[in-house]
């Protein structure tokens, strides 16, 4: 899964990843407090970088373990505005999504106004633990105070996680 956007929209998205197992375990893959993950441990998802500027040509990039697919209850891909917009419509973002059935690009630019975060794709075991079924998602949240953009989408999705206030470290 792979995030870019307009390096013109002086803003920060972020691509992110709600990671639930069979056994309880949860965390989220992000960008903000450093969580990047690791493909070959825990949480078994990782994100390349943070892009804070739409500068990088390969965006943000996310990676699932598919060698550990049976560990997963649900995951959960998400972008998110961590600031610079009030909302997504004239960042020229494009997440695209890679799977071997083929490639699903999802412009956010369609967004409804206000909008602050994307659910992009619900993935959960498929028939017999032996593969994942993904589901295209694309539900828009709009900010709610004292609420974070992954609180809003955790609540809707239910993963139950405790979330604590955090910032980027500056540039």
């Amino acid at each position: 899964m792979n995030l870019n956007w307009s390096v013109t929209a002086e803003a920060d998205l972020d691509l992110g990843c709600l990671v639930l197992t069979r056994d309880g375990l949860g965390t989220a893959v992000q960008p903000l407090g450093a969580q990047f993950g690791d493909l070959d441990a825990w949480p078994y998802v990782s994100l390349d970088q943070d892009d804070r500027t739409g500068e990088t040509s390969d965006g943000e990039t996310l990676r699932i373990s598919l060698e550990h697919r049976r560990r997963f209850a649900k995951l959960l891909a998400y972008v998110y505005l961590y600031e610079g917009a009030a909302d997504f419509r004239t960042l020229g973002g494009v997440v695209t999504i890679s799977t071997p059935d083929g490639t699903w690009r999802i412009h956010l630019d369609d967004s409804p106004a206000g909008s602050t975060s994307c659910a992009i794709a619900l993935i959960t075991p498929g028939r017999g633990g032996n593969a994942l079924d993904l589901r295209r998602e694309v539900r828009w949240f709009t900010a709610e105070p004292f609420r974070s953009n992954q609180q809003l989408i955790d609540t809707a999705y239910g993963f139950g996680f405790d979330w604590v206030p955090g910032a980027k470290p500056p540039l």
